[in-house]
Order: structure tokens, then sequence, then C-alpha cells
């Protein structure tokens, strides 16, 4: 369930003496907006004329104007907060701006029709989508010369950093893929397609996750960064999303999308529409400022900058139905709450942290989803949905077996995953890749011992059912009996040793050969014919893993 607000309505604290919502005129037709590491300076984009306007966050004023050139677009802004850097599509040029003069630096030139930029966490370098060239130039931003030209699908856009700095996205606008490019090699990594017309990703802080603006789809898209595969898409009813943009709390998703002039709202703990923000002029970016309770949105038909409150949320958005769950509630107004209610049930607990957030233990419940309200003596307001989850449920292991060194990696197939943080391989946890809500993957831990496991998982619904997992004892061969035979073969070989029962091939002399597990100690085969003198006996299983016989077999 969602609420549709107009952005008067949305809640979060403000600048001392600012009524929110409120504008900033900026130049004409603005575009990209970037918020300076410090958060004292929101630097705006003017794309229909020559400008970027710095906003002080302070006051919400205009600090400064920039010329830079025609056409400026986007924005990006160096992790130091020294520069900010500006693509100017028009002129085939990104503008270097000092922040601390607000002059122009320098300018780089040599793009074609540049789009979305964005710099690497280390600072070194900047990553440039050409879209008029299908490419991705790499600068080095202590020479400011292009380094590296990567090519890329058709029309690329919007470019982010995986917070490591490992990886660098660019949406294709004309391809409908998005491209991974490794920053070691500046290579493309993989290609991960199913968008109609992608615009604005962004990445989570841990960076597990991308979302991309699937505009033609009308959704946007989660994509795991560990498989670059989409696992999920979250449909926008409004329209398609254009930009996005990631809460400082790592909590929220905001989607804006052109028309109707709107800016939906995802809770990313459960990849869910928890508002719509409404009554926006051709907005166009979005950004944050940096304690996340205002909202900075480039309006492209009334050439300003719309601030609002962030909207109410709750965090997280679900849990258990027998409650107990600890969440927080944050938006505006909250000193003096005497009660809060989730649905019809009044929960017990709750503390009011400051005006902006309340710490509350969920009752528990029988509803799906309820409604969340906050009772003060002045009366009462709805500030989102909660869900109550069921458990998860596992239905199948991709693989049921794996060494006790661990490494084995293991689809699991089931129901409700999302929400899930770890798979317990009987008491050791490991935090798998949650592709869909019904697959995830993760990798086996190692295991001091042989023998089954129970496999389980848990979301905020609690702990779900069993599966079974075999570790497989290291394997070796000890010996052989006897250890020589005739050279036409027929013989049979004791095999001894340990971790045997995985065997599927065994070879002598590098011969594929007959044999017979019989227990996980031994196995039997058959000796094929041979020229006199030795033989190496190996067995091997179905994941790959061989053993040889200390001492070949000897053929007389």
């Amino acid at each position: 369930m969602t609420s549709t607000l107009d952005s008067a309505a949305s809640l979060a604290a403000s600048p001392s003496g600012l009524f929110l919502p409120h504008t900033i005129p900026v130049g004409p037709t603005p575009v990209g907006i970037a918020v300076t590491p410090n958060g004292a300076t929101a630097y705006v984009a003017d794309s229909g004329g020559t400008a970027v306007t710095a906003i002080s966050t302070a006051t919400d004023t205009v600090a400064a104007t920039v010329t830079v050139g025609s056409g400026p677009w986007a924005v990006a802004v160096s992790p130091d907060g020294a520069y900010a850097y500006v693509t100017r599509t028009s002129a085939g040029a990104v503008a270097v701006i000092a922040t601390a003069t607000n002059t122009v630096a320098a300018t780089i030139s040599g793009f074609s029709s540049p789009r979305g930029l964005a710099v690497t966490p280390d600072g070194s370098r900047l990553y440039v989508a050409n879209s008029g060239a299908g490419t991705v130039a790499v600068v080095n931003t202590a020479t400011r010369a292009v380094i590296a030209t990567v090519t890329v699908g058709s029309s690329p856009d919007a470019v982010v950093v995986r917070p490591d700095g490992a990886v660098v996205y660019v949406s294709n606008t004309g391809s409908g893929t998005v491209s991974a490019i490794s920053t070691a090699t500046n290579t493309v990594s993989a290609t991960i397609s199913g968008f109609s017309s992608p615009h604005g990703l962004a990445v989570t802080p841990d960076g597990s996750q991308l979302y991309v603006a699937n505009t033609g789809g009308q959704a946007v898209g989660v994509v795991s960064t560990a498989t670059n595969t989409v696992g999920s898409s979250v449909p926008i009813p409004v329209g398609g999303p254009a930009y996005l943009a990631i809460s400082p709390d790592k909590t929220l998703v905001y989607a804006v999308t052109p028309a109707p002039g709107a800016v939906t709202v995802i809770n990313l703990s459960a990849a869910t529409i928890t508002a719509t923000l409404v009554g926006f002029q051709s907005p166009q970016r979005i950004t944050t400022s940096r304690d996340g309770l205002r909202i900075y949105v480039t309006e492209g038909g009334t050439s300003s900058v719309r601030v609002d409150r962030r909207p109410a949320s709750i965090t997280p958005n679900q849990g258990s139905r027998g409650g107990g769950d600890l969440v927080t509630i944050t938006g505006m107004g909250f000193t003096g709450t005497k009660s809060v209610f989730f649905g019809t049930s009044k929960a017990t607990f709750f503390t009011v942290v400051d005006d902006s957030h309340i710490t509350v233990v969920t009752p528990s419940a029988t509803l799906s989803s309820v409604p969340v309200r906050v009772v003060s003596s002045g009366g009462s307001s709805a500030v989102g949905y909660f869900y109550y989850r069921r458990l998860p449920l596992l239905e199948q292991l991709s693989v049921t077996s794996g060494p006790v060194t661990g490494g084995t990696v293991v689809t699991l197939t089931g129901r409700r995953f999302y929400g899930v943080t770890g798979v317990w391989f009987n008491k050791t946890m490991r935090k798998p890749t949650v592709v869909s809500d019904t697959q995830m993957t993760v990798v086996v831990p190692p295991s001091s011992v042989s023998g089954k496991v129970p496999v389980y998982t848990a979301n905020t619904g609690g702990v779900s059912n069993s599966l079974s997992f075999t570790y497989l004892a290291n394997m070796t061969i000890t010996s052989l009996s006897p250890t020589s035979g005739p050279a036409a073969g027929s013989r049979p070989i004791n095999i001894n040793g340990t971790g045997l029962s995985a065997v599927t091939s065994v070879t002598i002399g590098g011969l594929a050969v007959i044999f017979k597990v019989m227990s996980d100690i031994k196995v039997q085969a058959i000796s094929p014919a041979h020229a006199p003198g030795p033989a190496a006996v190996v067995v091997r299983t179905a994941d790959n893993r061989t053993a040889t016989s200390p001492v070949p077999y000897t053929y007389i």
C-alpha cells in the first residue's frame, strides 16, 4: 500500500525560519544537481543557459553563479569536495569548478555529447558517458586528461560507481542495457539486459544492489551486483521513472518522473512504494541534504529547485507477525506523542527520541499490512504502512553436498526471500545474494567435521524450515591393494582412503575404468590393459575434486 501526497504534506525537519516546501530560483531549465560531501553547497546545472548555480543549504539561497559555458547538464562532486565536475553536452566538454572560489579551474575537452558522470571514491578517476559515441571516457583527475575510452551500448546516460570503487555502471538508453565496467582494467565486465530506455542509476551503500530507472518499462529494476542479474522490479504507477537517489540513511529510494511531475518513494528494506509526492513541474534530478531530512528536486518547468521535507518513513517497515521488532519512525512534530498504533493495535513500548524520530516495538498482528498512526494531543497522523511478514520457505538446494573446506556455491529456491540477510549451515551463517523473492545464492562455509547439517534462513517474519547439506570428508587415497598386476589388466584393485563416497570416475594410467564405490573408505576398480610400468591411480568427483594414489599401480 502507498500514499499519494502533495509535496507540501511530506514530513521532516527544515532549516531555521524556512517553511517547506519552497523553491529556489536558479538559471533556465535546471537538470543536474549534486551536494558537496560536507553538505554545505548544492551545485545545479542550468542546462538552458551557461552557468552553474551554487546554493547554500544552510539558508537555501543562491550563494554564487559560476559561468561555465553553454549546455551544462550533469554535476558530480569530488569525494574531498574540492571540485565540482560539470558535463557540457552541446560543447563536448567537462567544466571543473574549484568549490573554494566557485570559479572554473579548467575545461576538459574531447567528449561526444557528454551526459552523466561520476568520480571514483579515491577521487583519482572521472568516468564520463559519451552519449554521442556509445562510450565512457576515463579521465585522470590529476592531469585532467582522458586516459581510456570504454565502448558500451547506445546512448549511454547515467553513471554511478560502486562504493568500493571496483565497478562503474552506466545506463545505455538506446540499447536497453546497463554496462558494468571494471575500474581495474577499464573494460566491460558484464552487460545487464532486460530494460527499456533505462536512465537513472543508484547503488546501495553496501554495493549489493543496483537500482535502475527503467523508463520505458515504467518501473525501477533491482539488480544483484554479485550476479549482474535483474532480481525484481518495482512498478511505478505514475509513469516511467527517469532518475534516482538513495537517502543517506540507506532506507529510501527516490524515483523522479518528469511527467506528470512526481517523486515516488521506495522503501529499500522491502522494495515497496511507501509514498508518491506530486505537484512538481517537470522534475529532472533529485538529491538530499546531508542529514537526509530534505530533498532537492530540479524543476525544468519553473527554472527552480524545489526543496521539500523527507517523507515520513518506518524502518524497517516489515517484521514478524508475533511482534517484538524495534522500528524507527522518521518524520516531524513527534514531541508530545501519546501513542502509536499499528492498525488497531496499540504499541506498548515506544520512545520519542526527538521531534523527528520515534523508536517503537511492534505489537503482534494477524493482517499482512496495517497503517501506522502517531497520536498526540493535537490529533492523529498516518506515517505509512507496516508489513507483517510470513516465514521464508526453503524448497530446494541446487547442490546438496560439498567438501568440508567449503566454497561450494549453492542456489536456494523457495519463497519469501526478500528481507533475508543470512543463511545458516548448522550454526555458521553466511550472507546470501538475494536474486529474487524466490531465489538466492550462497557460498558454503567450511566445516570442521563431515556429515549432514541443517540449512535454514530467516527474515523479519522468523526462521524458515530446514534442508540438509552433507559435508564430505577430504578425499584422499592412502593405499592400493594389490599395488601391481599383469599388463593384460582385468585385475580387481582396492583403492583405500577417505571421503571416497563422492567418487564419480576413476582412471588408471589415464584410462577410465570400471569401478564401484564400496564405502566412504573404499572404491574397487578393474585394471585396464596397459604397457608395463607405473600408472597413476586418480579418483574424481562431480565437482572436479581429485585425489591421486601416493604409490602408482605397477604393470608387470
